[in-house]
């Protein structure tokens, strides 16, 4: 008899739960960006950033944000706004954010390098006139 009111308990929790949105479609965190998407996104989106940063002499390129991160999540197969729900929802568990910044981080500094070599190896190819 016990068991039979603990499972009815059980139920009708699960189905109060269900009804004022704690369990349900509308919550943020259930449909998620995996962690190698967001922090392949992030990466790009921190890069898009520090790229616009220094196009301070195009006083329009602001206007095309909306486009240019369209772009991002169009390659990354999501939407404006499952990108901002799931990063609220990384937001709210602290420990794997930081994990994540860490790979966007060393990514970055991968890239950086690469550009650095990229750099490095053309100005090698220039005459020295142009050194």
């Amino acid at each position: 008899m016990h068991k039979l009111k603990f499972i009815t308990a059980v139920f009708i929790l699960v189905i109060t739960m269900a009804a004022c949105g704690i369990i349900g479609s509308d919550n943020p965190c259930k449909k998620h960006i995996d962690k190698k998407t967001m922090t392949d996104l992030l990466t790009e989106v921190f890069l898009l950033e520090a790229h616009i940063s220094h196009q301070q002499a195009i006083s329009n390129i602001r206007d095309s944000l909306p486009h240019l991160y369209g772009g991002l999540f169009q390659k990354y197969g999501v939407t404006a706004d499952e990108f901002e729900k799931a990063f609220e929802c990384y937001m709210l568990d602290r420990e794997l954010m930081n994990i994540v910044f860490d790979e966007v981080l060393s990514n970055i500094s991968i890239a950086r390098s690469k550009a650095d070599e990229r750099k490095e190896a053309e100005s090698d190819d220039l005459p020295p006139e142009n050194q």
